[in-house]
């Protein structure tokens, strides 16, 4: 039973190229991290695949890893910043990067949402962090209707954990 549990554990946490390695008890793919900032080598996680592990997993726990993502969207809310893999935010296969106004100053050196959106939109970023699924309530002026939905979330707060690659 613990096996299984365990096995389970590796799946849902490991990137799909390296599901065999890991059942076969072989290492996982090489990660390096230059200077403080995650780069990417075989074991990023693209943002179907933290979506769907993260989904799996629900609000109880997040995936932990290195995730590779094109920033298809920018946006701002309630003083936070929001890069997004979809167009739409609400697709159920959108990767959320979150990120506090001075991770974002200190990446792209503004906090100006037209200057963000110029600078990163159709690029991609590499995010080390957790890939948690986060409840979004609808509101009815200003209080919740009792309707939600989920996004999948990397929470940001340094600048170091992001970094700009194409």
């Amino acid at each position: 039973m613990v096996t299984a549990a365990l096995a389970f554990l590796v799946l849902v946490a490991a990137p799909a190229a390296s599901y065999q390695q890991a059942l076969a008890g072989a290492p996982p793919p090489v990660v390096s991290v230059e200077r403080g900032a995650p780069s990417c080598a075989a074991g990023c996680m693209s943002a179907i695949e933290a979506v769907t592990y993260a989904s799996y997993l629900g609000t109880k726990a997040g995936v932990a890893g290195i995730f590779e993502m094109p920033v298809v969207e920018v946006g701002q809310q309630n003083g936070m910043f929001y890069l997004n893999s979809e167009t739409d935010y609400r697709d159920r296969n959108c990767l959320t990067v979150a990120m506090t106004p001075r991770a974002m100053n200190d990446l792209v050196g503004t906090t100006d949402l037209a200057d963000i959106r110029e600078r990163l939109r159709s690029r991609r970023v590499i995010v080390n962090g957790i890939a948690r699924q986060v409840r979004i309530n609808f509101l009815n002026d200003g209080r919740p209707t009792g309707k939600y939905y989920y996004q999948i979330h990397v929470r940001v707060g340094d600048a170091g954990r992001v970094r700009i690659v194409g």
